[in-house]
């Protein structure tokens, strides 16, 4: 296969802050965000780029200091769906363009000149979540209420080369809350009254489970899950009060309050592990979204765009401003270096092919939470 071409499909500005580097990504016609993933110690986008006629798959390099090192245009398809192999090498799922059939292959970003074009799949729906072992793993579990079964898909690797796809049907509960860690995959689902935590293996054979009962509390994220050790969760109630679930290994369960919001929030996003007992974590509300840094099982940081132009840190009252008017759309997060993270955003807009800016937000989390 030949290697991407590079392009320079956007105007650039960076703005250094005491606490965070803002770059602006323009495009002449369109833009809008795909996917992101970590890469080494960089952030790599897919986006959608317009043109007065249809658009093109372009991936886009950027360092942890904001700075973009590459563009470039994806020959091979659309969809595209990012991972990383279990060497940390950028991988992507695209659907190739042809007039009657819809397939998905998995290719290289990077350096394809020994990669051969692969036969199709049936495209999976899932999100990458991370790798195990030799394997890049892939779950998809059905938004709205239904009978399916979650589903995972495995992408197995033998030197540093793409071997083979397994797409396994998991037993249920369905409906699951995905972590992977230390080649352990951890399923968790309410039934009923209680919590079903389960760890499986890449086969997607069950090896241990358990029963947790979490009073009152939901658990909208998982920030770290064992049968080993400590497992900690994340609550939100129905007035925005923020808190942290600890489970014990006998599977009991404390509330530790972290935040009180004031508005009740809609959606989460799964944890991002941005460096040694740290995650971040994405939410929305009516009002706005932002993102909290977490760490030791403490709140460290807690952005929100509510009653500002951009992000306030609610415990630290730094604002981190983004030069636009309207509503901003948190669309990504991902870790760049130890301890850092890249946040994508872009201003709402009625037309998708009308959005014509992307902004990303660099950040170094210390200690005390200021960047």
């Amino acid at each position: 296969m030949n290697n991407n071409i590079t392009v320079e499909p956007f105007q650039i500005e960076t703005t250094c802050t005491a606490g965070a580097v803002v770059t602006r990504l323009t495009a002449a016609t369109g833009v809008t965000h795909h996917d992101n993933i970590t890469c080494g110690e960089q952030t790599l986008m897919a986006n959608y780029v317009y043109n007065s006629r249809s658009y093109k798959t372009v991936y886009t390099l950027m360092d942890a200091d904001g700075a973009v090192i590459n563009s470039y245009e994806e020959e091979d398809g659309i969809l595209p769906t990012l991972f990383t192999s279990p060497a940390g090498e950028a991988f992507v799922s695209v659907v190739p363009y042809h007039p009657d059939k819809e397939l998905e292959i998995s290719i290289p970003v990077f350096n394809r000149e020994q990669t051969e074009m692969p036969k199709g799949n049936r495209p999976f729906t899932g999100k990458f979540i991370n790798v195990v072992k030799d394997a890049a793993v892939f779950y998809d579990n059905d938004q709205w209420p239904s009978a399916k079964p979650d589903k995972m898909l495995t992408i197995v690797f033998k030197d540093g080369v793409i071997k083979k796809k397994n797409n396994i049907k998991i037993a249920p509960p369905a409906h699951n809350k995905v972590y992977i860690a230390d080649n352990e995959i951890h399923l968790l689902k309410k039934v009923d009254e209680m919590w079903v935590h389960r760890q499986i293996n890449e086969k997607g054979e069950e090896i241990k489970r358990r029963e947790l009962d979490l009073g009152r509390h939901y658990a909208r994220e998982i920030v770290t899950c064992s049968f080993e050790g400590t497992s900690c969760l994340l609550a939100a109630d129905e007035n925005g009060l923020l808190a942290l679930l600890l489970v014990d290994t006998a599977g009991a369960a404390v509330s530790q309050e972290l935040f009180n919001l004031g508005d009740p929030v809609f959606n989460t996003w799964p944890a991002a592990c941005i460096g040694p007992h740290t995650s971040a974590i994405r939410f929305n509300t009516e009002f706005g979204n932002g993102w909290m840094v977490l760490r030791d099982h403490q709140l460290v940081e807690l952005f929100y765009s509510k009653g500002v132009q951009g992000y306030k840190n609610l415990l630290s009252g730094e604002v981190i401003s983004i030069p636009t008017d309207g509503k901003l759309i948190l669309s990504g997060l991902n870790k760049t270096r130890e301890n850092a993270l890249a946040v994508i955003i872009y201003p709402k807009s009625d037309k998708s092919k009308e959005q014509k800016t992307l902004f990303i937000i660099n950040r170094t989390i210390t200690t005390n939470g200021n960047g």
